[in-house]
C-alpha cells in the first residue's frame, strides 16, 4: 500500500531557505519548490497542495499579491497559507492576515517551530472543512 504524502508548496526566492525547509519537512511531506510568484501559480495549476509556505519579499509579484491572487481563485482559495518572512513588524503580520494568510513565521526560523506550525495549520484546515 502506498501512502501519499501531503504536498507543501514552498514559495521563496532564496534557494538556501527552500533547501532548509525541504530538509525540515521532507520526511513527512512532499515539498514542491517555487522561486517566483509566476512559478508558484504554474505549479498550483498542476498540484493541489495541502499548505503553502510563502515569502513576502520576492522579485516581481510579492507574497502579499500572490496570496490575494490565490484567494481569488477557486482551486486553492481554502488552502492554508503560512507566511515565512524576515519582514517581522506588526504591520507586516497584520497585512499578511488582511490579504488572506493564515499564519506567520519569522525568519530566521526554528525548524521545530516550522514543523509544528505546518502541522497545526493542516489540522485547523481539516476542522474548518
Amino acid at each position: 500500500m502506498v501512502i501519499l504524502k501531503k504536498k507543501i508548496l514552498v514559495v521563496d526566492d532564496e534557494p538556501h531557505i527552500v533547501n532548509l525547509i525541504k530538509l525540515t519537512l521532507e520526511k513527512e511531506f512532499e515539498v514542491i519548490e517555487a522561486y517566483t510568484s509566476r512559478n508558484a501559480l504554474s505549479l498550483l495549476k498542476k498540484h493541489k497542495p495541502s499548505l503553502i509556505l510563502l515569502d513576502i519579499m520576492m522579485p516581481g509579484e510579492d507574497g502579499y499579491q500572490l496570496c490575494e491572487r490565490i484567494r481569488q481563485g477557486k482551486k486553492n482559495k481554502d488552502t492554508p497559507i503560512v507566511f515565512l518572512s524576515a519582514k517581522n513588524q506588526i504591520e507586516d503580520k497584520m497585512k499578511s492576515i488582511d490579504v488572506g494568510g493564515d499564519d506567520f513565521i519569522e525568519k530566521p526560523f526554528d525548524p521545530l517551530e516550522l514543523e509544528k506550525k505546518v502541522k497545526t495549520n493542516l489540522i485547523m484546515s481539516k476542522i474548518s472543512e
